[in-house]
């Protein structure tokens, strides 16, 4: 538990600005080790984003967005409705990066995403590696254009093995899981 939950608590209860300077300290001094204080961060960048004055940026953001994430990932927290589980923050990753294709400034870190998630398979377990390869990898090759980013993995003797299976599924379903968060983002509204 992160010595800022109670302030991040209050933000994310209330309705007016939060300082730009308290959101950099409360990121600065949350651990990667601290799921529940990154996830806490991860919600205020989501649903208090507009409120952060001044604006927090691209930068910040997308770093703690993937520190968070790949965090899930790495660390399989399980019954807990406040942080991701595994298969969750990989889904929610590949959105992600879907999400920043054509952004400004979304190339740079989807590029950095990119390295974190390859350093992240290849010291992951055998657990790690089936979630990124299963629930992330193949289907962020569904999409053409984040195939570039990933396609180091064809020529590692290591990553080879997941590439290969995972762009053939990419292929086959051409931005399926993408057009499947879309209907429903929609009908949330209809």
């Amino acid at each position: 538990m992160s010595k800022f939950d109670s302030d991040v608590d209050a933000v994310l209860a209330g309705d007016g600005p939060i300082p730009r300077e308290s959101v950099l300290l409360w990121i600065e001094g949350t651990t990667d080790s601290d799921l529940s204080g990154l996830s806490k961060l991860y919600r205020l960048t989501d649903q208090g984003y507009h409120r952060i004055q001044p604006e927090l940026g691209i930068e910040l953001t997308c770093s703690l967005i993937q520190r968070y994430l790949l965090g899930c990932i790495r660390e399989r927290v399980t019954g807990n409705e406040e942080i991701l589980e595994r298969f969750e923050a990989a889904q929610s990753l590949h959105f992600w990066l879907r999400h920043l294709l054509g952004m400004e400034g979304g190339s740079a870190v989807i590029t950095k995403a990119a390295h974190a998630v390859t350093q992240l398979f290849v010291e992951g377990d055998e657990d790690i590696r089936y979630v990124i390869e299963t629930a992330f990898l193949e289907h962020a090759l569904e999409t053409a254009a984040l195939r570039p980013y990933f396609e180091h993995w064809a020529s590692d003797p290591i990553l080879q093995a997941a590439w290969a299976p995972a762009l053939e599924w990419g292929k086959a379903h051409p931005d399926f899981m993408w057009g499947l968060s879309q209907r429903s983002d929609r009908s949330k509204w209809e």
